[in-house]
């Protein structure tokens, strides 16, 4: 009776169930110690500017002037220069042929006077309306040209400005295409 004791197979060794467990959690603490740390790197290298609420509700970045940027320390340089987004894009409709085609255009103005800003944010309304009309009843193969965008852009520039001398404000630098979608 011995013997049949010594051939049954000794029972197999007990396995804790915490190890899948732990490998599970030590896996999630080093991923979550290496996006903190990451994100922190990120943040010195890369810092976010200082933001401000503007008076229309919309959230800017504050960009700091740089000594001397408007003139102030001899040279006589003109002040930097200010961008305002007109925003949504413009979008119109025309005819190619039998073809409906559709032109979106984001457009930023460029002024190196915040008056002439402050004067188009005033007055968008009827420069939205005047830019919709310069851009409507286009010829598409106009369109696809650099010269053709280009004497857009110039006629458009030429009614902003237009807008601007008739409500007193002062004049912008230019007008910049900043996006030209043809569908």
């Amino acid at each position: 009776m011995a013997d049949a004791t010594d051939d049954a197979p000794p029972p197999p060794p007990k396995k804790s169930g915490g190890g899948t467990l732990v490998n599970g959690i030590g896996i999630f603490v080093l991923t979550l110690i290496a996006v903190v740390a990451g994100g922190f790197i990120n943040a010195k290298l890369h810092p976010l500017p200082d933001m401000q609420l503007d008076k229309d509700g919309r959230i800017k970045a504050i960009v700091p002037v740089a000594a001397g940027a408007h003139g102030e320390e001899g040279g006589g340089g003109k002040a930097a220069a200010v961008y305002y987004a007109i925003d949504p894009p413009l979008v119109v409709n025309f005819e190619d042929g039998s073809a409906v085609r559709f032109l979106q255009i984001t457009m930023e103005v460029m002024a190196h006077d915040q008056k002439a800003i402050e004067s188009v944010q005033k007055n968008i309304p009827l420069i939205r309306n005047n830019l919709l009309l310069v851009m409507s009843n286009r010829n598409y193969q106009a369109l696809m040209s650099r010269e053709g965008k280009e004497k857009l852009r110039a006629e458009a520039l030429a009614e902003l400005r237009a807008v601007q001398k008739k409500a007193g404000g002062p004049d912008v630098d230019d007008l910049l295409f900043t996006s030209f979608v043809v569908q």
